[in-house]
């Protein structure tokens, strides 16, 4: 669920001989792309919300790198659970709720008064296994890992997250002002999160199975 470019495809379909493979994305580009790296795989566009897919049809349904961009877990975590066979696993993987701290520090530090805060949150392990039970699910592994990046500085990672598509992890706001507060975001970021060799951005990785 949101193979993006089907880079997990190959790896399934390696660990499972003879298995049938199914992928959805909510991207027509990504799915092209999944369709060109495993032909043999059944691919469709849909949302992770809504899936066209057969109640309790697999034996594992996996999603990696996606949930951290939803406002709930209980939507998807809901749908992967229908489509998963009795006895299956749910497998999930994503960003957790702190990653890019150091962005979301630096951008409140800079924020004008009475500007809302919409920088992005993120969800915990303690949400996902929350959302596993409501999805009538028990979470029988859980783990977190932290993943440290470094940056030129907070525009190269801002051009970064654009690059993989994920500009709503980076604070969004419009109208005058906005270029020098950015600037102001930037100066502050490498004061608090830099060095000679550019910036840290963490990526908090939460891993969860269910059954």
């Amino acid at each position: 669920m949101g193979t993006g470019t089907g880079a997990l495809l190959p790896e399934l379909g390696a660990a499972f001989p003879g298995a049938s493979l199914a992928a959805v994305d909510l991207a027509p580009g990504m799915i092209a792309a999944a369709r060109a790296r495993w032909p043999g795989a059944a691919l469709a566009v849909a949302d992770a919300e809504a899936l066209p897919l057969r109640t309790g049809a697999f034996d594992l349904v996996l999603s990696t790198s996606v949930l951290q961009w939803t406002a709930s877990l209980d939507g998807a975590l809901g749908e992967m659970a229908r489509v998963r066979a009795p006895g299956g696993t749910v497998a999930v993987a994503f960003f957790g709720g702190e990653t890019l701290f150091e962005l979301t520090d630096a951008w409140r530090a800079v924020l004008p008064a009475g500007v809302a805060d919409r920088t992005h949150r993120f969800h915990g392990p303690a949400d996902l296994v929350r959302a596993f039970e409501r999805a009538g699910l028990r979470a029988s592994e859980l783990a977190t890992e932290r993943v440290v990046e470094r940056h030129a500085d907070a525009f190269a990672l801002l051009r970064s997250l654009r690059d993989i598509g994920a500009a709503n992890a980076s604070p969004g706001m419009a109208g005058v002002g906005l270029r020098r507060i950015v600037t102001r975001m930037a100066e502050v970021y490498r004061a608090r999160h830099g060095s000679e060799d550019g910036v840290t951005a963490t990526w908090d990785v939460v891993v969860g199975i269910a059954r």
